[in-house]
């Protein structure tokens, strides 16, 4: 799936967890599971799938691909996470190729320390937010057909990766679109609202620093504030380690 390989006698596809077990993911989830060569299985490991997919931008528009061959009642049951993902790698990708440096350097920066982990939550929030509120509005109104977004409607990047942002976004608006039932230019109008207002929720909660307004950025994405201290870490053990007197004696 990541290297378009087909499979073969000698090189027979694996399960391939989006999610993997050391990260929150289930072994029998098939929600999660997707087909993958063993080669690219084990070299990602339990690696962020963003980050392996960022590794080779490339791998982003395979992973659609494959996701554009299911059909409607497959498609549908997919964990919401998964396309939470694709989103935060084409975010990543977008943001990190729009600076005047390199985008490896600015990607590097992105996702240094928890950026990583915050952008994918907020990734997670705002495709969750998308797809209530079209569950919502279409219980309320009659169901629209959905539509096939062209890419040439996007407003893409250029550089090296403006081809591949613009074909990925809007492959992963029609699967979107495929999913929800809704129309294209509707999903990307949704999922517009809920990036703006993470970015919103950055200047009315976190007003800090000169210095620290770029990490607060990626910060408040997530909804996440800081905090004053750390709590204390309570131990399991209750004698605060040390040695029981019945095992001395």
């Amino acid at each position: 799936m990541y290297c378009r390989a087909p499979a073969a006698p000698d090189r027979p596809l694996t399960r391939e967890h989006v999610i993997p077990q050391a990260r929150g993911g289930r072994r029998r989830d098939a929600r999660i599971i997707v087909p993958a060569c063993a080669d690219c299985n084990q070299r990602r490991g339990c690696q962020e799938v963003v980050l392996f997919l960022l590794a080779r931008p490339g791998r982003i528009l395979a992973f659609l691909e494959y996701l554009s061959t299911l059909d409607q009642p497959t498609a549908r049951q997919i964990d919401i996470r998964v396309f939470a993902e694709v989103y935060a790698a084409v975010w990543l990708l977008a943001e990190s190729s729009a600076g005047d440096q390199p985008w490896r350097t600015q990607l590097d920066r992105l996702c240094a320390g928890r950026r990583l982990h915050r952008r994918r939550y907020a990734a997670r929030r705002i495709v969750t937010a998308a797809a209530v509120r079209l569950e919502r509005t279409r219980d309320r109104t009659c169901p629209e057909a959905p539509s096939c977004l062209l890419p040439a409607t996007l407003q893409g990047s250029g550089g090296l990766n403006g081809a591949t942002i613009t074909r990925g976004m809007a492959a992963l608006i029609g699967m979107l679109a495929l999913v929800w039932e809704a129309p294209a230019e509707r999903v990307l109008e949704e999922l517009e609202r809920e990036r703006r207002r993470s970015h919103r929720a950055e200047d009315g909660d976190h007003m800090q620093s000169v210095g620290e307004a770029d990490d607060d950025k990626v910060v408040s994405l997530d909804g996440w504030k800081q905090r004053r201290g750390r709590r204390r870490r309570l131990r399991v053990d209750q004698r605060g380690g040390r040695s029981s007197r019945r095992g001395a004696a």
